[in-house]
């Protein structure tokens, strides 16, 4: 069940809107998990199953964890969660790749074939299983305390706005709200505003620009121009940011309304002036998950006392075990984003060029222009996207040599007139305003200036328009989901 699809929009969230404001106090929190675990099973059938075993397993593991944590127990226990909760997302999402590749060395020995087919791809495991490996760790390292009452644990696991796609939660930025969520109107009303927003950016702008990107790289990277294959990436480095920055605050907005205060996932990545800063705008909550339970764990095993002293004395910089930490979590990262060597080149990319900057690139940028600075890194994510979008690193590289002017086909039939239109100039120029603070800033001055008691008109006007819009756009639009709900 899609947020931007009519069933959501017109009968899911009105009636438990409806009913999670007149049941009352004492079962809102019952009512929001029920609704909650319905969501899921509507979308998923019986893999609801595999959410609720999630649920109750975790549950357990930090009860375990906060009961053994002062003994040699308690890493076993963090062990045991982190191996079966990683274990249960290798299975559905990288057991048939594994196996592929497995079967090419057993081809060469001749032996019998593994017998694997690809699992179904339940929605929402890659976001819910590093939820709940942040939960059982912090409640071990004394972070957080375990939750005695199952139901609300069962609530900050399964809540339906940041269920299929995250922002991925720790529990102690909701768990004031998990204890207690008291109507709040004018948290209601920007929590309306944020999500439709966000319906906006996905409806009118992601699944408009995508119909062109999806085009485009429908074609092998030889039989385009290189006109087209730019057109073709642009189009992808603005869809993409569109249609997940668009899901971030249409479950940013839901949670509002529901009375959860929801992390941002996004500030304006696009602006940043090195990948280093890049990481520290996009996708928030997954960057910083990685930061605080993989890099600085892996680091922190990696080093010696002589540069854990010089950490405490202030004197430590980075070194090859600091580079060789940003590696392995990047390449990681590519992998957790699916199971194909593209994602895998993708995140060691990263990994290599945040190495780099890590070490002297990044002192050396903060002379440049500030121009250039921001030209590196679009050409840095530009390329990265190719990584990310193609189907497998040869086509991938394919696509750049076109980009390059290397390859492609000078006159083929696919030309950039093929593909530009008004809808689509519209919607790039619109996203290329919506990727900066311009408007952000332009509503300020206008809400701070001398017409700004029209100001809540002007807004109000301003989100009719755009909610009057995604629905005839919805209307004669096809199905068209998230791009994130895949990893």
């Amino acid at each position: 069940m899609l947020f931007s699809s009519p069933i959501f929009l017109f009968l899911f969230l009105p009636i438990v809107l409806a009913g999670y404001w007149l049941v009352g106090s004492r079962l809102r929190g019952l009512f929001l998990l029920g609704s909650s675990i319905f969501f899921y099973a509507w979308g998923e059938g019986r893999y609801v199953v595999l959410l609720l075993v999630s649920i109750a397993v975790n549950y357990c593991f930090g009860l375990l964890a906060a009961r053994f944590r002062n003994s040699s127990l308690g890493r076993i226990v963090i062990w045991i969660a982190i191996f079966a909760n990683l274990g249960a997302l290798a299975w559905y999402k990288y057991a048939a790749f594994f196996a592929s590749n497995i079967n090419l060395f057993l081809i060469s020995l001749g032996a019998p074939l593994l017998k694997l087919q690809n699992q179904h791809l339940p929605l929402g495991i890659s976001f819910f299983t590093f939820q709940a490996i942040a939960y059982v760790v912090d409640v071990y390292r004394e972070e957080i305390s375990p939750q005695k009452g199952v139901a609300r644990f069962a609530l900050f696991m399964a809540l339906f706005p940041k269920l299929a796609a995250g922002p991925i939660i720790r529990f102690d930025e909701v768990a004031d709200d998990l204890h207690g969520r008291k109507p709040d109107l004018e948290l209601f009303v920007s929590g309306v505003r944020r999500f439709v927003i966000g319906l906006g950016k996905k409806v009118l702008i992601a699944d408009t620009i995508a119909k062109t990107s999806d085009q485009i790289f429908a074609i092998p990277g030889h039989g385009l121009t290189t006109a087209v294959a730019w057109l073709g990436i642009v189009c992808y480095t603005l869809q993409l940011y569109f249609d997940f920055s668009g899901y971030s605050d249409m479950a940013i907005g839901l949670g509002r309304m529901f009375g959860f205060r929801i992390r941002e996932n996004f500030n304006y990545p696009y602006i940043a002036r090195s990948l280093t800063d890049f990481w520290r705008r996009w996708h928030i909550s997954l960057s910083t998950w990685f930061r605080d339970y993989l890099f600085i764990p892996l680091s922190y095993a990696l080093m010696t006392e002589t540069i854990r002293r010089k950490i405490a004395e202030g004197r430590y910089k980075t070194n090859y075990r600091s580079v060789l930490s940003i590696f392995v979590v990047f390449t990681l990262c590519g992998l957790w984003h699916g199971a194909g060597y593209g994602f895998i080149a993708w995140g060691m990319m990263h990994g290599v060029i945040l190495g780099i900057e890590s070490l002297w690139l990044g002192k050396t940028m903060k002379k440049w222009a500030i121009p250039l600075q921001h030209a590196y890194l679009l050409m840095v994510i530009t390329l990265s996207w190719v990584l990310f979008r193609s189907p497998g690193v040869k086509s991938a590289a394919t696509y750049v040599k076109t980009m390059a002017g290397f390859a492609g086909s000078a006159g083929s039939q696919h030309s950039l007139a093929l593909y530009t239109n008004t809808e689509l100039l519209l919607a790039l120029f619109a996203a290329i305003i919506g990727t900066t603070p311009f408007a952000a800033s332009i509503a300020g001055k206008f809400n701070n200036g001398r017409l700004r008691r029209f100001a809540p008109f002007a807004e109000m006007v301003f989100i009719v328009l755009v909610v009057l819009a995604s629905f005839a756009s919805l209307a004669s639009s096809t199905f068209s989901p998230f791009i994130y709900q895949q990893f």
